[in-house]
């Protein structure tokens, strides 16, 4: 047992992610749907004993039924996001991820806007699901909590009913922590 994982969990890891990348005692990293996450998202936290909570197989589908039912319930234009929490690189604590959603753009551009000196933005883009899940996540908590949503509202957000989370991914090539996780591994 390199990582120290639950043999169990580890078969459950293995089946749900798309690729395992490393590890940390107790913790697989791996790359589910296009985002690297611990363990494919799988949590036994806050689950019955003897089971865990997966991500829902197409979260950005499960993000879009969720929003038309809303919208037809309380007859209004909404943007739904399904979050989960992550670790980021290098930084203690977990943070919101948007690991799918629907009616809302997922990034704001800067490219080609200046900056408060004038100088034109070359790379810039913010990841406004995941900016949103991280408040979310803040206001859910992550033990005892038991609150299961939250609503944003006036964020001044894009809305567009055919977007989805993966307009925000980057194929490991484009992606500076993803093209380090690929030399490493060959």
């Amino acid at each position: 047992m390199r990582w120290s994982i639950d043999a169990s969990l580890a078969a459950l890891v293995a089946k749900e992610s798309d690729e395992i990348v490393g590890g940390v005692p107790g913790f697989l990293l791996t790359i589910k749907n296009g985002i690297l996450t611990p363990n494919a998202g799988i949590d036994v936290k806050n689950s019955p004993p003897g089971s865990a909570t997966l991500w829902p197989v197409n979260p950005d589908h499960s993000a879009r039924l969720l929003r038309r039912s809303l919208e037809r319930r309380y007859k209004t234009r909404l943007g739904v996001e399904i979050v989960d929490s992550r670790v980021t690189a290098l930084r203690l604590g977990t943070v919101g991820l948007a690991i799918g959603l629907s009616g809302f753009r997922p990034v704001l551009d800067h490219r080609g806007v200046h900056d408060i000196f004038g100088r034109p933005v070359k790379v810039t883009q913010s990841n406004l699901a995941d900016d949103i899940a991280s408040a979310a996540h803040m206001l859910m908590g992550e033990s005892g909590e038991r609150i299961g949503g939250v609503i944003i509202r006036a964020a001044g957000i894009p809305m567009d009913s055919t977007a989805s989370g993966r307009l925000a991914r980057l194929s490991h090539e484009r992606c500076l922590i993803g093209v380090t996780l690929l030399r490493r591994a060959t």
